[in-house]
Parts: structure tokens; sequence; C-alpha cells
């Protein structure tokens, strides 16, 4: 998960977002993400705090009192204040690793609360069917769309308040509608982050990897997603907020349809969606034959006062790119 041009390029497009750089002996050997969120919780818009990005150096991976010196210097780095009272992160399911030691319940550490899974959808455009099901979101269209997405949106757990300067920050353009006369049913973003974040395929399993063009070509005949060759990003846009009315949502034919209809203004080979387990869409979703990826969403729970030592903030410039760009430590939040 890399971040060209800048790591900084998408500083505060959600909420307020800082980076944390950890140094021994004047040497950086790790490094954390936080931001403080607008997000749904209990049906209410809150500021929560969201942990991501952990990066450690393989050869401090198991120095147990950095992960502990990281954690402390939250609550004194973040330049948000009063304190945040509500921290999240998302950790892939696969990262045993990071998962075995943050869910240990280690003294000094914060407890990781687990609060379900989400399961993000890759899903091939070629998929598309365009039935004008949906329009673009207009000026004037700004006042109902965001009344509707945080009447419908609020009904589930963290998800993200949206704004009309987020709006603005995305970018209008970005947005479409489904309506019922004058009224809006469903809304979506189709938003390619591309200019900030990139999945690219570093490497694959030697299996797969001399198997990848014959892959690649059954992908193309039955309308898969097709895996970028190594050194290559994965060209998407993330469906985002999603919401529907219980009336639509409720009939998942046409629910197809609209997802069918909502791939074909996609202006990337594949577009991402994000569900939590059990969510009503997922067997709509399956049936467009997606790729997915698991990850376990936790609340970070901490218990006393946190201390600095040995961490900083870093500054958002472009100086910390390299060292983002080359780490090879795995994504755990």
């Amino acid at each position: 998960m890399e971040r060209e041009p800048s790591y900084f390029a998408a500083h505060h497009m959600y909420g307020h977002d800082w980076a944390v750089l950890a140094l021994e002996n004047g040497r950086p050997f790790g490094m954390y993400s936080a931001a403080a969120v607008p997000v749904h919780v209990n049906g209410k818009a809150i500021g929560g705090g969201y942990l991501g990005g952990l990066r450690v150096q393989s050869s401090a991976r198991q120095r147990i009192r950095h992960l502990r010196n990281g954690y402390a210097s939250i609550r004194k780095l973040a330049p948000v204040l009063p304190e945040l009272a509500w921290w999240f992160t998302v950790i892939a399911a696969e990262n045993t690793q990071a998962r075995r030691v943050l869910e240990a319940g280690l003294r000094g550490m914060p407890r990781y609360s687990p609060l379900g899974e989400l399961t993000t959808y890759a899903i091939s455009t070629a998929r598309a069917r365009h039935l004008g099901l949906w329009r673009p979101a207009q000026a004037e269209d700004m006042a109902a769309m965001l009344a509707f997405h945080a009447q419908h949106a609020s009904s589930a757990q963290l998800t993200p308040v949206l704004s009309a300067s987020l709006v603005e920050r995305i970018g209008l353009h970005c947005f479409w509608l489904h309506c019922e006369g004058d009224h809006i049913v469903a809304m979506a973003a189709l938003w390619d982050q591309c200019h900030f974040k990139q999945v690219v395929a570093q490497s694959y399993h030697r299996y797969l990897r001399l198997g990848l063009p014959l892959y690649n070509r059954f992908a193309h005949l039955t309308r898969r997603v097709v895996l970028p060759l190594p050194g290559q990003a994965l060209a998407q846009s993330f469906i985002a907020f999603l919401v529907m009315q219980p009336s639509v949502q409720d009939r998942l034919d046409f629910v197809r349809s609209l997802l069918s209809d909502l791939l074909s203004h996609c202006q990337t080979p594949v577009a991402a969606l994000g569900l939590r387990s059990g969510h009503p869409l997922t067997s709509v979703v399956a049936s467009f034959k997606p790729l997915s990826y698991r990850a376990n969403v936790y609340a970070v729970e901490f218990d006393s006062a946190a201390q600095q030592h040995n961490w900083m903030v870093v500054q958002y410039s472009q100086k910390w790119l390299c060292y983002e760009a080359h780490t090879d430590t795995p994504e755990s939040g």
C-alpha cells in the first residue's frame, strides 16, 4: 500500500490527521499514522480516533517496549483537543503476527476489542450494464444529499459523516444519485484515490507468478479482476458513501441492477466496495465474482495517561517519502 507521489497528498482529506515517526539513536525504525475523524457511533455523529499505517522494521518488531512507547505517545502527541474518547483501527485478517501481539493484552498496551469483520470486494467493471438508474449529483442536491446520507448511514457503526466540505474535497462530480421522483433513494460516490494511495503488486507467489498471463486471460474472458503485473498498481475506484432506503435495499434483484449500472460510470477497470460481515448486500456483491480482502475492526481502549518516549510528530513535507515507500513491514492497521 503506497502513498505516492507524497505521503501527505491527502493531508486532512477526511478529518484531522497526523503521522508519527519512531527514532532510536537518531535513526528511524518505525511509524504510525492517526486521525481524528467524524463517524457515527450508536446513531450519533462523534469525533473518533483512527489508528493506522503502523510500520516497524523487522529488526525491531520483537521489542515490545517500542510498541509500548508508541502507544504512550498517541495522546501526548495528538494535536486534537479535547482528547478523543473513541479510538478504532482495522487490521488485515491474514496479518496474524500483528493480531497476535495486539490481541495479547500485554502490560502497558491498550486493549484491542474486536468489533467485527470488514471485507473489501474488488469488482471488475467489465460486469457493468448501463441502465440509466443513476444521475450525477448537482450543486442544488447538496443539502438533500447530506441529509439523506446522515439519516441512513447513522444506523451502522463507524460509518463516515459526510459534510459539504468533504464533498468539495473529493469532488461533487464523484457523487451519483438514484431518485424516485424528486426524492433521493440511493446514493454513492465513485472515488479514485490513485493520486494519494495505491495498491501495488510488488511480487506474487511463484506459482501465481508463472501462471499470471494464463489467469489474466481467464479473468478477461470471464469478466473478473485482471491482476496487475509486478511493480504495477491496481487501477481502482472506491464505491464510497453507499446508502439506500430500506425499501430499495430489500429488493436484492434491483440492488444488483443499481450496482451494475453504477459500475458503468466507473472510470477505472476495478471498483472496490467494503461491507461488514453479515451485510445484507453481501450475496448481491458476491454475484459479481469479486476478489476479496478480509480485515478485522477493533476498538482501541486506553487505560492510562500517555507518556512521550522517543516518538515525534512527522512534519507535513515530502522528506519522509523514501521511508514510507521502501519499508518492508506488512500493513497492520
